[in-house]
């Protein structure tokens, strides 16, 4: 039985972050019998998160929405209560880092989500049927945030004075 989860770090791509908010989403509880953190990694990835309505998602079956980051990941800005059973897509398992003497499980941000709903691990079977609804959009679900695509970091980009010797060296390269 598991009473937190944990759905970011880095290594999380923001299409694992879309697949958990799909898994919730098709949820038919309604809130959560536990308690999910959700922290994409980067501001960029919450916005998106946001204007694709992944975050109403995880507002309605109630999850705690960090601050983009590493939060529960690193372990030195939020932490689960003292021996909670987690799971967590945290890239490392070091003693008490993410509570004091909580038992983490490792797992994919989809595991996590599905886990989520049930407050505990999912049979293989369990799982596969969870995910074959994630499975019939993977290839919208899974795209990557490519920000050079972005409007407002394409406005930002074309504000920046790059001066022409560092021009003529990088053509060089």
């Amino acid at each position: 039985v598991f009473q937190q989860l944990f759905i970011g770090s880095c290594m999380t791509n923001i299409g694992h972050f879309r697949a958990a908010g799909k898994l919730l989403q098709n949820n038919s509880q309604g809130a959560l019998p536990t308690r999910l953190w959700v922290a994409p990694p980067t501001k960029m990835d919450a916005a998106q998160l946001t204007a694709e309505g992944y975050y109403s998602i995880y507002g309605t079956v109630g999850a705690r929405t960090e601050m983009p980051g590493c939060s529960l990941c690193m372990g030195n800005q939020a932490r689960v209560a003292d021996k909670a059973n987690v799971v967590s897509t945290s890239t490392r398992n070091f003693p008490n880092r993410l509570g004091k003497g909580a038992d983490v499980f490792l797992a994919s941000a989809e595991l996590a989500a599905v886990a989520s709903i049930m407050g505990k691990l999912p049979t293989p079977e369990e799982y596969l049927e969870a995910m074959s609804f994630v499975n019939t959009t993977a290839d919208d679900t899974y795209r990557y945030l490519n920000f050079d695509e972005l409007p407002d970091f394409i406005e930002a980009a074309d504000t920046v004075n790059i001066a022409e010797d560092i021009k003529a060296d990088l053509k060089n390269l």
